[in-house]
């Protein structure tokens, strides 16, 4: 298995040495490194010239001028020749046997053609303070699509073939290109969930995602995402199997009550949607689910303000979010648990 390893950088000279020192001491080797630097001004082509002797297989691509981050994306993914893809950011770290338990988990897992772990968050020192936890197994994690970005960014190794499949980021986005990609990728991939820490993503001030804010409430970015998610799913979809939901409760990982409290938050917002549109029995019934995986919450209220019906989703959803804030987190980051 050939890897494609897919860098976009701008701008990145403060945290670009430590992220190609961490792909240097990949234990699995097969792997060609493209970047595609988007006009950078300060020094980071610099800092990866200064690499070049460390990856035999290494391409650089510039942009004469920046064409933002979705296009970027594009420009590498076609220049990419390995069978999978995987893209890091130029501010973040791999372990050094993230590649190698990747590739070992398509290998575990014949069926699936993309694989995609859990995210250590660091600060700008490095120093780790809290998790994204992924689900585990390809319907979990397409349930979660449903409502949040499972997979499509980082950290997800993925088939080549797959995004194409998918038609490549869309460039018109000014943000969420991974939402953007993951959704429109749910027909053609199959993926497995690999519950290690593999991914360090690292939160400073200067995100790509910093100040999209207003352009993610816009109607037009709204009505795109909907439009996309009404294709891609069918109203069944909502709808969560019992045995896959009392499966996913005896799954035995860690941070296993997190996992599973996730996942019932995912299945509270089916049963959002199902209300919605006025099938109040069936979101009832996915209520009962969510109480099965997380018991610890107070789900006869939420039952009662299903149970009266209403039309406006936006304006309950906020009210939900700010009543049921144990873990209405967009990507269930939870505080890092130290051992004893």
């Amino acid at each position: 298995m050939k890897i494609s390893v897919l860098l976009p950088v701008y701008n990145i000279e403060n945290y670009l040495a430590a992220t190609l020192a961490s792909l240097a001491e990949q234990t699995f080797r097969d792997f060609e490194l493209v970047c595609v630097d988007d006009a950078s001004s300060d020094s980071t082509p610099e800092i990866m010239r200064g690499y070049a002797a460390k990856f035999p297989a290494l391409r650089i691509i510039r942009n004469e001028t920046n064409q933002r981050l979705a296009r970027t994306l594009n420009i590498g993914l076609k220049a990419c020749q390995g069978e999978y893809i995987f893209r890091l950011d130029g501010d973040d770290l791999l372990t050094p046997d993230a590649l190698e338990k990747m590739a070992g988990a398509l290998e575990r897992f014949p069926r699936a053609n993309a694989v995609v772990c859990d995210r250590l968050h660091i600060n700008k020192a490095g120093e780790p303070f809290r998790v994204s936890l992924t689900l585990t197994e390809d319907y979990y994690l397409k349930k979660n699509m449903l409502f949040r970005t499972a997979f499509g960014g980082q950290p997800c190794l993925i088939e080549r073939a797959v995004w194409f499949a998918a038609g490549l980021h869309s460039e018109f986005l000014r943000a969420a290109s991974d939402r953007d990609i993951g959704l429109k990728m749910v027909r053609h991939i199959q993926i497995a969930g690999l519950p290690e820490r593999l991914y360090l993503y690292r939160e400073h001030a200067a995100n790509t995602t910093s100040g999209s804010g207003a352009y993610k409430n816009s109607a037009e970015f709204q009505e795109h995402f909907r439009r996309l998610t009404d294709r891609v799913f069918q109203p069944e979809d909502y709808v969560n199997d019992w045995a896959m939901v009392k499966r996913h409760k005896a799954l035995d990982f860690d941070y296993a009550g997190e996992r599973n409290k996730k996942y019932a938050n995912t299945i509270l917002r089916c049963a959002l949607c199902l209300a919605a549109r006025g099938q109040k029995k069936e979101a009832l019934a996915e209520i009962k689910k969510a109480e099965f995986l997380a018991p610890r919450i107070n789900y006869a209220a939420f039952a009662a303000l299903i149970a009266l019906g209403f039309r406006d989703l936006q304006k309950f959803w906020v009210n939900m979010n700010c009543w049921f804030n144990y873990a209405y987190d967009e990507n269930n980051i939870v505080e890092l648990k130290t051992k004893s």
